[in-house]
């Protein structure tokens, strides 16, 4: 399998990066959008709408996402120019994570948590580590389709720190740092008070593009945001871990190094966690799992025992380093498309594409 990934050089205004961004990755991203809804309808064979309707849906954002930011609505203008396509198809690329709250097996999606599992979250705080420095990173695993439209990006706005952003063709950003020594990582979780709101990649693009870490934060916990999520966040020698709903969120404690998964942890988070989204603990075994192995190597840390972390195959295949079932097809097999370990304090970041168990990390800085 190769591990070759797209690096784009953005620069100038957001329209302007978009265009570049639009341009470049313009046959991958009329792919992206050619195939996804068949995607979406694998993992949800009660799905009874197509692309329209889908991307209908997902422009009950817009209104929220100009008020945000509409710095980034114009760099989605931009992608959209420079592919070729309408913007609504730009918003649905944008809203891939969102699609999977109509999964929820209230919804009729009964088949999917039998399949489900996600991504791996780690926080390692600068007095964890063998040197003092902050880490972050994870395995970030979602239907193995999604891996083919990877893309890094090297982003120097016209104004603000340039930012180091993994992400996939016609999307904002997925994860990241900045120039500034911010980073920022995801899981997804999905809970209840799901709404029309900010979507997950302007929030960690806004927050990977702030000058500190207490905007970033606050980008995350106080934005109208349109579903749930897990932020992991670090810089200027704190870090977090914010659980987050549509409209609440809790700050879990950070004490040395922490990792998160797909389930809500916080107690008071609990009551959004939707019922019967996971049917299986792969989830709560990542969890125990990481957070075992950050205790065993507490102040000893380094990017390398972090890459190690990132091929643990407990629960195989529902484990950290995902695989997917055999023979499942790569619309369904939930799989490890690329794992990473940053540190930003020195803007280096260190990205395997597929599984790391079977693939090199390359290391990337700003």
């Amino acid at each position: 399998m190769s591990d070759a990934i797209p690096l784009l050089h953005l620069s100038g205004t957001p329209y302007e990066i978009g265009l570049a961004h639009g341009t470049a990755m313009r046959d991958s991203i009329r792919a992206f959008i050619d195939s996804v809804t068949a995607v979406h309808q694998a993992n949800n064979t009660f799905l009874g709408v197509g692309q329209h309707t889908l991307m209908d849906y997902c422009m009950r954002n817009i209104g929220f996402l100009g008020t945000f930011s509409g710095d980034l609505v114009q760099e989605l203008r931009g992608i959209a120019d420079g592919a070729g396509v309408d913007l609504e198809a730009i918003v649905y690329l944008n809203t891939f994570l969102e699609l999977e709250d109509l999964r929820a097996p209230n919804l009729g999606a009964r088949v999917l948590p039998d399949a489900l599992w996600g991504c791996t979250t780690v926080n390692v705080g600068t007095d964890a580590s063998a040197d003092g420095r902050a880490y972050i990173g994870q395995t970030f695993d979602m239907e193995k389709y999604y891996q083919k439209f990877l893309v890094l990006l090297h982003i120097t706005p016209a104004t603000g720190p340039a930012m180091l952003v993994v992400s996939l063709a016609g999307i904002l950003g997925l994860v990241g740092l900045n120039a500034v020594g911010i980073g920022g990582v995801i899981n997804k979780i999905v809970a209840m008070d799901a709404r029309p709101g900010v979507i997950y990649p302007f929030l960690i693009r806004k927050a990977i593009a702030a000058e500190r870490i207490g905007d970033a934060l606050g980008t995350i916990i106080f934005s109208p945001r349109a579903s749930g999520m897990n932020y992991q966040l670090t810089g200027s020698g704190v870090a977090f871990c914010a659980e987050t709903s549509a409209s609440h969120y809790h700050l879990l404690p950070v004490d040395g190094a922490t990792a998160h998964t797909n389930h809500y942890v916080g107690e008071p988070m609990r009551r959004f966690e939707t019922p019967n989204w996971l049917s299986h603990g792969g989830s709560m075994v990542r969890k125990q799992v990481a957070d075992r192995f950050l205790r065993r190597h507490q102040g000893k840390l380094t990017v390398e025992r972090l890459m190690e972390l990132t091929c643990d195959h407990t629960n195989h295949p529902r484990c950290i380093c995902a695989h997917g079932f055999p023979g499942e097809a790569e619309t369904t097999a939930f799989h490890t498309i690329f794992g990473v370990v940053m540190v930003p304090a020195d803007g280096t970041m260190d990205l395997c594409v597929g599984n790391p168990c079977q693939n090199r990390y390359t290391r990337y800085a700003l």
